[in-house]
C-alpha cells in the first residue's frame, strides 16, 4: 500500500505532528470523501506501507521529522510544488527560497531519487508567456540542481469550483499551441540541469515535444525505488496515469488559499487538525461503517 499524504490538504505544511502521531502509532482513520459514511481505519505500520508519498508546498515543518521516519522503517517520498506564482496566485505559500532550503536538506536525507520536484499549475496570461516562465523555472532548476533527478509540470485544470474565475478571465486554460511552448522552453533547462522533465495531464499536447506524460506519482519511480504497485482502475482525472495510492487527508484542512485549488470549499468553514486525533479534521458520526485497511485488505473503491 502506497499512502498520499496527500492530495486533498497539505499535511507537511499544516498537519506534520498529526502526521507523525500517527505513523508512531500505526494507525489513523479517514473518511471516503465520496461516500460520507464509509470510514477506513487503517493500518499504516511500515509492514503494511511500501511507501509514502508526501505531497506539499512546504516541506520546512517535516525537516527535522525525517531522521524518525526512517527510523520507524518508512520510505517516504516528497513531492514538492514550487512555482513561484506570487501572492496574489499563491497567498500563504512561503518564498521560494525558504522552500527550496527545506527541499535541499530533505533530500541530503532521502535521496535525491525520492524527490520531486512539481512546476503545476503553469498559469499563462496576456503578460506571463512561454519565455517568462522559463525565467523563472530556470531560478528554481538552479536551486534545486543536483537534489533532484524530475521535475513535473502540468497546467490549469478548469474544475467546476473555478468557473466563475475562468468566466471572469482571472484564470485561463492553455491552448495547445501555449502547452507546446512552454514545454519547448522548460526542457532544456531542466536537462542542463540534470533532471528528466515529465508532464501531468497533458495527454497527447506534448507529443514531439521530448517530454513524457507519465503522472506525477509514476511506475517508473516506483520501479526505480523496488515499490510495489497497482494501477487504478479507474483514474483520479482525465489523463491521469499515476499509480493506485491510498489518500490519508481531509478536504477542506488547508490554509495555503491558492486561487486555482480544488480541495477546500468555497465558503469558509476550514478544519484545523487536533494532533491526538486518529481522523484530521474529522471525527466519527453515529452511523458510520468502520472498514478495516492493511495491506491483505481490498479497498472498496479508488478515491
Amino acid at each position: 500500500m502506497i499512502l498520499s499524504a496527500s492530495r486533498r490538504t497539505d499535511i507537511p505544511a499544516f498537519h506534520s505532528e498529526w502526521m507523525m502521531n500517527r505513523l508512531r502509532d500505526g494507525r489513523l482513520m479517514v473518511r471516503n470523501p465520496g461516500f460520507r459514511s464509509m470510514v477506513y481505519d487503517v493500518d499504516v505500520s511500515p509492514g503494511n506501507v511500501d511507501a509514502v508519498i508526501f505531497l506539499t508546498k512546504n516541506p520546512s515543518p517535516m525537516t527535522g521529522m525525517i531522521d524518525e521516519i526512517l527510523s520507524m522503517g518508512h520510505r517516504p517520498f516528497f513531492q514538492v510544488t514550487i512555482t513561484g506564482n506570487g501572492r496574489g496566485i499563491e497567498p500563504n505559500v512561503p518564498d521560494i527560497r525558504k522552500t527550496t532550503d527545506a527541499f535541499r536538506r530533505i533530500s541530503g536525507k532521502i535521496g535525491p531519487d525520492r524527490m520531486i520536484w512539481r512546476y503545476d499549475p503553469v498559469l499563462l496570461s496576456a503578460g506571463i508567456g512561454a519565455e517568462e516562465h522559463a525565467e523563472r523555472f530556470s531560478e528554481i532548476c538552479s536551486l534545486l540542481e543536483g537534489h533532484t533527478g524530475r521535475c513535473v509540470f502540468g497546467f490549469l485544470e478548469p474544475h467546476a469550483k473555478l468557473s466563475a474565475k475562468i468566466a471572469s478571465g482571472a484564470l485561463r486554460e492553455a491552448s495547445g499551441e501555449e502547452m507546446r511552448a512552454v514545454a519547448e522552453a522548460l526542457l532544456p533547462i531542466a536537462e542542463s540541469a540534470g533532471m528528466e522533465l515529465t508532464s501531468c495531464c497533458t495527454g497527447t499536447a506534448l507529443e514531439g515535444t521530448g517530454v513524457k506524460d507519465v503522472g506525477c506519482i509514476d511506475e517508473d519511480t516506483m520501479r526505480r525505488s523496488g515499490i510495489p504497485f497497482t494501477r487504478y482502475s479507474v483514474p483520479q482525472r482525465e489523463g491521469c496515469t499515476c499509480v493506485k495510492t491510498f489518500d490519508v487527508g481531509t478536504y477542506g484542512t488547508c490554509f495555503h488559499d491558492c486561487i486555482y485549488c480544488y480541495a477546500n470549499p468555497a465558503s469558509p468553514g476550514r478544519r484545523t487538525s487536533d494532533p491526538d486525533s486518529l481522523m484530521l479534521g474529522d471525527s466519527l458520526r453515529e452511523g458510520d461503517e468502520i472498514i478495516k485497511v492493511g495491506k491483505r485488505q481490498r479497498l472498496l473503491s479508488d478515491f
